[in-house]
């Protein structure tokens, strides 16, 4: 078949399915767009994938691909609001933007650093409750036995939203510079135990704290950034849609900046081998920390977002289950590609709110977990990962009879470098 009616149809068919996940919801729910949208997106990133095994270049078509998965994406952003624009699921939809962006920064964590952190929760809680703690006291009047009436500089309160969020950047940061120096000693299951054993620590610490953080009722009362007129209206919630989008935007940017950057491509050499990383001059542990600290900022500005959206936190937020849950959304999406993690999160969050109903309502987490258990087993990198799976086992066979094929870890660094976003990957010397 000539290449230009193979393109046509491919294409075709793409736009096919993208109406009939258009069309889901009107025959199953509002809700349900969100997995449809993620199912399009996975079926989307296979397509991309399976085509570059029919010889396209690495200059053009994968750029294209790039701009092609993403482009649908923010696409799917600007409808969504428009054909399922009630509160309930534009509040669905922040929730699942702000978990996007700690996902992402935690797969920077995880997948390009190599550091096995379980901290994410801990560094976005950390910095909410000192950013809320503070507009609660110098901000409004207080919800706390222990907490005054507010500050105020000419009848403005000193500390509204938009100070809160920098102040919770730079908790993050400190945070995340405090947890990051045990890395220097310790490694692998050690540093994760260490990680987990903060989110407890965390938790515990504000249940215990009533005057400061309310105990186990939690903070409440801090400055949101949604105007009191509209808050619990539509128009609120819109507002809130666009700025979350804004945040996972953000957090999408500087992942692609570190992963597909200097800092990445050292780390990404010292993953494969460390040995070969040091002699070429690579110091690791100031990579590694670099990239653990540009995350907790991220982290500690989006934990600064959640407590200017909610107005309000409690120790749930450090469930170790809210932990399992986010890891879950990474590791089925798949943990070295932004596709996967964008991926995960949608249909998790999908299967989340739609069996959130069912009695008891742990069994969604019985379901989760079989499905992380498939996915882990069928597909080493997750979902998104499939094809190229199946295209490097098949050069592995063949190489028996094509010695001139490339050896499975060339393969490897190709199809990583296509989940790169045009003009990021790094110019030869």
């Amino acid at each position: 078949m000539p290449r230009g009616r193979e393109d046509l149809l491919h294409y075709a068919g793409l736009a096919a399915l993208f109406v009939l996940a258009l069309a889901v919801p009107f025959a199953f729910g509002t809700l349900s767009i969100l997995g449809s949208m993620g199912v399009f997106l996975l079926l989307l990133s296979w397509s991309i994938s399976w085509r570059r095994q029919g010889g396209d270049t690495l200059a053009g078509v994968r750029d294209r691909s790039a701009w092609l998965f993403w482009g649908m994406a923010g696409v799917i952003a600007i409808l969504i609001p428009i054909i399922a624009g009630t509160s309930y699921f534009l509040a669905v939809m922040v929730t699942f933007l702000i978990y996007l962006s700690w996902n992402v920064m935690w797969g920077l964590v995880l997948g390009t650093a190599g550091l096995q952190s379980f901290a994410t929760v801990a560094v976005a809680g950390i910095s909410a409750y000192v950013a809320g703690y503070l507009s609660v006291e110098l901000g409004k009047s207080g919800n706390l036995a222990c907490v005054g009436g507010g500050e105020r500089i000419l009848g403005v309160p000193v500390f509204q939203w938009w100070v809160a969020i920098p102040v919770a950047v730079l908790v993050g940061l400190i945070v995340g510079f405090i947890i990051s120096l045990p890395a220097i000693r310790l490694r692998g299951i050690y540093f994760a135990l260490l990680t987990i054993g903060l989110v407890e620590l965390a938790r515990a610490y504000v249940v215990q704290d009533k005057c400061n953080f309310g105990g186990g009722q939690g903070l409440y009362g801090a400055s949101s950034f949604i105007p009191e007129s509209i808050a619990g209206d539509l128009a609120g919630y819109q507002l809130a849609y666009v700025a979350a989008a804004g945040l996972a935007a953000l957090a999408l940017i500087i992942y692609w900046r570190v992963n597909y950057g200097r800092l990445g491509l050292l780390l990404r050499t010292a993953r494969e081998s460390e040995p070969v990383a040091e002699v070429l001059g690579t110091d690791i542990v100031r990579a590694r920390l670099w990239v653990f600290l540009i995350s907790s900022a991220v982290l500690g500005g989006a934990g600064g977002f959640y407590i200017a959206y909610y107005g309000s936190i409690s120790p749930s937020f450090f469930n170790f289950s809210t932990v399992l849950f986010l890891f879950s959304m990474i590791m089925i999406g798949g943990i070295n590609s932004p596709r996967g993690i964008l991926v995960g999160t949608m249909l998790l969050m999908y299967v989340d709110k739609r069996f959130v109903d069912v009695d008891p309502p742990e069994a969604r987490y019985v379901f989760i977990g079989l499905l992380l258990f498939v996915v882990t087993i069928v597909a080493r990198d997750g979902l998104i990962s499939i094809p190229d799976q199946i295209r490097r086992r098949r050069g592995v066979q063949g190489r028996g009879t094509n010695p001139e094929g490339d050896p499975p870890e060339d393969v490897g660094a190709i199809e990583q470098e296509a989940h790169m976003p045009p003009g990021s990957r790094p110019e030869p010397s």
